[in-house]
């Protein structure tokens, strides 16, 4: 029997005549050519996995022509699924199994139809894999019947199969599973009692102040507003100057293993550059609603990754109601290694129930997602792959309580930085957030809040861990915190992804309310029992909860307050209050020293990313705070009202725009 010829990266057995014979019966037909053959055997001699898969994706053999030419080989008829779909009693055996559909897929066969042979009941089942005596002995265990037989179907009839047949099971799977197994991880659920009594015991609080003792009323909110905004900038600072240490850090590492790899006899440089063969399988994840125009640009900058293609699946997830999406991702004509996903449709429509659906059916052992008009240098998954595999050497041979390393965070830059000055202002700020304070927090050993892209995870463990939580707009966050709460560990990867940067006031108001309101859930989930909480997470937990994650909200919804006293205070209006003068002192220089600090810093960012030019905008940042303030209070708004509204972020504002060459290409 020939071995797998559809599970990607699965050893294949080149001994095996049957599977030679496939391809030499391709040649002989004039599907392909003797030279695609040969570069097909010698890309599957040095990558391993399935020769059919290095025939579709190299030399575009269609897909249900092998597979018919393997039905011959195998003996085992060819069976069109999509067109004469299971019968009840097999739907039924997948529903029991623990796994349901999930399972399924994963083994690349279905139980089919119950059939009499040779006088006696037999379960037909369809696979895209070899039945050979593992896979029998495996669908006997599985259903429990003796008698069975196979037919040949298609790796994508099983997978469409599999979504059609159990489309209720995903979508609990994927919407509301994690709420009902994970409740106090969930955002499903309501805020608890004293989250609801606290800020009506201060708004009350405040109006009896007002009314009663107006000077300290507005003496105290004028304090608490300062204080806020000077925590906040506070730990953006003090986090962005650890940076250079993780920077020392990383080099006396790499420097301590090319030292000891030089006393072994090995070369000194590790991992250097992986070789192609020891890559495993990597699933990209790509969410796109409504966005007709970047279907194909998902597929083109999938194209310039530096990763074998055969050990690429990647999944374009698109909604069940967005047609126009779905016509124009068919029409692409999508290579091999790319599947076209599409999410049944429910409620909420969120950018993590998607990525939940696309989870899966994942392949490969590392997920990564990538927006829709991401740029993630070519490198990135063969960055990401040597920091897991870094990880697992420390873990074995150096240091046993040193934390599994589950995700990393690349780094999110901008194309069209330079397009306007909201552009600017945007790319100032990824900077420092990027390239200084999260580097800062992971060498100090905090929780990361991850961010919307270019993250890259474990598959396994990102499954059990309950993966995104569909009710939170701000899932990166969340899971960040999740991970660091289950004694896991994120790391840094110094590669970047090229996003665009949103370019209308109006619109990067709706993405920054969205961002903001998912910090005020992710924070009210986290601490709906403190003292669990702190038992969880500790003090590292407790600083990068109440510096960034509560405290970015916070001050963005204190700043005008602070700022308006400060304003004030230093253009001498009189107002009628008599505030101590050393309190107004302190506040003026927190603002100005606060607002100074963020522009130096944030403008050292950016001059090493982008240049002085951009740096110089970073004095225009007192006023791009004043903007978020704008979408904390919208997301204050919506957090009461509308919390599991997504608003999307639009792209493709800029067209082709490139501030490398300053203009469309």
């Amino acid at each position: 029997m020939t071995a797998d010829l559809t599970r990607p990266g699965a050893p294949l057995d080149l001994e095996h005549q049957a599977e030679l014979d496939v391809a030499l019966v391709l040649v002989r037909d004039g599907i392909i050519t003797r030279q695609q053959l040969d570069e097909a055997l010698s890309a599957q001699r040095r990558l391993g996995g399935a020769l059919s898969r290095h025939l579709m994706i190299d030399a575009w053999v269609p897909r249900r022509t092998i597979y018919r030419h393997l039905a011959e080989e195998w003996q085992a008829p060819y069976l069109d699924m999509l067109a004469e779909p299971p019968d009840a009693t097999a739907v039924t055996m997948v529903h029991r199994h623990h796994d349901g559909v999930r399972w399924f897929a994963h083994h690349h066969w279905l139980p089919w139809r119950m059939l009499t042979h040779d006088g006696e009941e037999a379960l037909v089942f369809a696979t895209s894999v070899a039945p050979n005596e593992r896979l029998l002995a495996e669908v006997r265990e599985t259903t429990g019947h003796q008698h069975v037989l196979a037919r040949t179907t298609t790796d994508f009839d099983i997978f469409r199969t599999c979504q059609d047949i159990g489309r209720a099971q995903l979508l609990y799977r994927i919407t509301d599973y994690m709420a009902d197994n994970m409740p106090d991880a969930s955002a499903r659920g309501s805020v608890v009692t004293w989250q609801k009594v606290v800020p009506i015991v201060l708004l009350v609080t405040l109006v009896v102040g007002l009314v009663f003792a107006p000077h300290w009323a507005i003496l105290a909110a004028y304090c608490v507003a300062n204080l806020l905004f000077v925590n906040n900038v506070a730990f953006k600072v003090l986090y962005g100057l650890r940076s250079p240490l993780r920077r020392r850090q990383v080099a006396r590492l790499d420097t301590a293993i090319g030292q000891e790899r030089a006393t072994r006899g090995y070369e000194p440089e590790w991992p250097g550059r992986m070789r192609d063969e020891d890559l495993p399988m990597y699933t990209v994840l790509v969410p796109v609603y409504d966005e007709v125009e970047v279907v194909q640009k998902v597929i083109d900058n999938m194209e310039r990754m530096d990763y074998p293609k055969s050990k690429l699946d990647v999944m374009i997830l698109l909604e069940e109601k967005d047609q126009k999406t779905i016509e124009a991702a068919k029409s692409s004509r999508p290579p091999e290694y790319v599947r076209i996903v599409v999410v049944p449709e429910g409620h909420p429509q969120t950018k993590p129930r998607a990525c939940n659906y696309g989870l899966e059916f994942a392949l490969g052992e590392y997920v990564v997602i990538f927006d829709a008009e991401d740029r993630p240098n070519p490198d990135q998954l063969r960055k990401a792959v040597a920091a897991f595999r870094l990880n697992r050497l420390l873990r074995e041979h150096v240091d046993p309580y040193e934390p599994k390393l589950v995700c990393v965070q690349g780094a999110l830059a901008y194309f069209n930085y330079d397009y306007n000055l909201l552009t600017r202002l945007f790319s100032i700020e990824y900077s420092h957030w990027f390239d200084m304070m999260l580097p800062g927090m992971d060498q100090a050993g905090l929780p990361l809040p991850l961010g919307g892209t270019s993250n890259h995870f474990e598959t396994e463990v990102l499954r059990n861990l309950g993966a995104w939580d569909p009710y939170n707009v701000t899932e990166d966050a969340d899971l960040g915190l999740r991970i660091a709460s289950q004694g896991y560990k994120i790391g840094i990867i110094d590669s970047a992804t090229e996003e665009e940067a949103t370019s209308e006031s109006f619109a990067w108001i709706r993405q920054r309310t969205r961002w903001i309101k998912g910090y005020m859930i992710t924070a009210a989930v986290n601490t709906r029992h403190p003292v669990r909480w702190w038992r969880l997470n500790g003090v590292g937990g407790a600083v990068s909860m109440g510096g960034l994650v509560l405290g970015t909200p916070l001050a963005f919804l204190a700043y005008p307050l602070a700022l308006l006293f400060t304003v004030v205070t230093y253009i001498g209006i009189r107002t009628g209050l008599d505030f101590p003068q050393w309190i107004l002192s302190a506040g003026i220089l927190m603002m100005v020293f606060g607002n100074g600090a963020m522009i130096v810093f944030a403008g050292i960012a950016a001059w090493r990313r982008y240049g002085w030019r951009i740096a110089l905008y970073a004095v225009f940042n007192p006023i791009y705070w004043l903007m978020h303030s704008v979408a904390a209070w919208r997301a204050a708004y919506q957090l009461i009202f509308d919390p599991f509204t997504w608003e999307k972020t639009p792209h493709g504002l800029t067209g082709d725009y490139d501030s490398t060459t300053g203009e469309g290409h």
